[in-house]
């Protein structure tokens, strides 16, 4: 598949960025959605953008942790298999970038890895995985991590964000249509005009976007 411009620009962009602030750097939201405060827990949440390679092997066990702890059932039910050498290597792949969200003491409770790509014709940030510590649940999170992501993906002129859902996870789903995505043109569950619904491929996924507004 090839590359546009503007992917190879964002691959290279974000490196850049991320090694003049120290290797790190914080993700360009409103001040107020910077840091996450949570009054009743006395949390401040933190987010920061990493390239793969420039995590840790800490920082990667508890991403693989968080990872393995909310997806291992759905992946062992689902017709990809739970497989992680493979789901390693997609994870911590050149081109992934990661948002965490680490509370006050640098715990990573939450984390987005995304990939600029090209799909169907037009510049997208795909999310791979988007994924809370199952005790931080319902602290809104999963909200401040598609608000950064959608952030990312305009400052770097995407078109939209995309992101696969197993059918099987409906909370995923709600969440996700209640963040404003919608089911994708490119999902084989989509019904195009003068298709039927037997016509439909049978899989267990989604695949999910968002329109992102360029300036």
């Amino acid at each position: 598949m090839p590359i546009s411009s503007l992917v190879r620009k964002a691959n290279k962009g974000l490196g850049w960025l991320a090694a003049r602030a120290g290797s790190t750097y914080r993700v360009r939201l409103p001040d107020a959605q910077f840091d996450a405060y949570d009054a009743y827990d006395d949390i401040r949440y933190t987010l920061r953008v990493f390239l793969s390679a420039e995590l840790n092997q800490a920082q990667k066990d508890v991403v693989w942790t968080i990872f393995e702890d909310n997806m291992r059932d759905l992946y062992t039910n689902s017709s990809f298999g739970w497989d992680p050498p493979s789901k390693l290597e997609e994870l911590f792949n050149k081109l992934s970038r990661f948002v965490l969200v680490e509370t006050n003491d640098h715990t990573i409770v939450a984390f987005a890895m995304f990939r600029f790509e090209h799909e169907e014709d037009e510049d997208v940030l795909y999310c791979y995985d988007l994924q809370i510590h199952q005790s931080q649940r319902r602290t809104g999170l999963g909200t401040l991590l598609v608000q950064a992501l959608e952030a990312i993906g305009t400052a770097w002129r995407m078109e939209k964000i995309m992101l696969t859902v197993f059918k099987a996870n409906a909370n995923a789903i709600k969440f996700y249509e209640a963040a404003g995505l919608a089911m994708d043109e490119s999902s084989p569950n989509y019904l195009h005009e003068g298709e039927t619904p037997d016509e439909l491929e049978v899989v267990d996924y989604d695949i999910l976007s968002k329109p992102l507004f360029l300036p």
